[in-house]
């Protein structure tokens, strides 16, 4: 299991070392494969799902911002950490899942459901039946 502070960490230390090689200047499609790669390391248990979950993160909360270059954001970040968290069958940051996001999760886990292990697939349902996204 992954330390959710750890990767919100590591996700501030990049933003930060991409800031540093740009004259303090943040652009998100410089550290978008980046970030995708950090998220994707840390719930491989879920193999695609988490590709899956990275794009609808990153298309409703990063594409629609109206300044991408300071995304993501802090509350954008916890947001991230949070899909994490549920890919992960946790409870932190859960309060920052809304209930659009849970139905999307719940089509998503549904879509990679015969990729994933059954006890990793039982665990996300759970989650997903206590948060109404079935």
């Amino acid at each position: 299991m992954t330390d959710i502070n750890k990767f919100l960490s590591d996700v501030q230390k990049s933003l930060k070392h991409d800031r540093q090689n740009n004259s303090g200047k943040s652009d998100y499609n410089r550290v978008k494969n980046d970030l995708r790669r950090l998220f994707e390391r840390n719930a491989f248990a879920v193999g695609e799902l988490s590709d899956s979950v990275f794009e609808y993160w990153e298309n409703e909360y990063i594409y629609r911002s109206e300044n991408l270059a300071n995304e993501p954001s802090s509350e954008n970040q916890n947001r991230l950490a949070a899909f994490l968290a549920f890919l992960e069958s946790s409870d932190e940051y859960q309060e920052l899942i809304s209930d659009k996001d849970w139905n999307e999760l719940g089509r998503l886990v549904n879509f990679e459901a015969e990729d994933l292990d059954v006890d990793v697939l039982q665990d996300l349902m759970k989650i997903l039946v206590s948060k109404g996204a079935y």
